[in-house]
């Protein structure tokens, strides 16, 4: 199980991504799990800690990549903090 960050995630930043209203609501979480857990997440990872299909979890990292909330570097997904 990865670790969570030992300095909360602001609220504002939250309710950034949060009140996104073109996101789907999987892809919200899955910014969420990125941002709390510590280590970057692999498109594996993500779908066995959240319980989504893989193919789905390329789709909903993609859609945050869009959007400015995600990269990814070296095979894994790093969060990017939301304006």
């Amino acid at each position: 199980m990865a670790r969570l960050h030992s300095e909360p995630v602001a609220t504002e930043e939250l309710h950034a991504v949060l009140a996104t209203p073109d996101l789907l609501p999987t892809a919200k979480a899955v910014w969420v799990h990125l941002r709390v857990t510590s280590d970057p997440q692999s498109q594996k990872a993500i779908a066995e800690a959240l319980h989504i299909a893989p193919d789905t979890v390329a789709r909903l990292v993609r859609a945050l990549e869009a959007k400015g909330l995600a990269r990814k570097a070296n095979g894994v997904w790093l969060p990017e903090v939301a304006q």
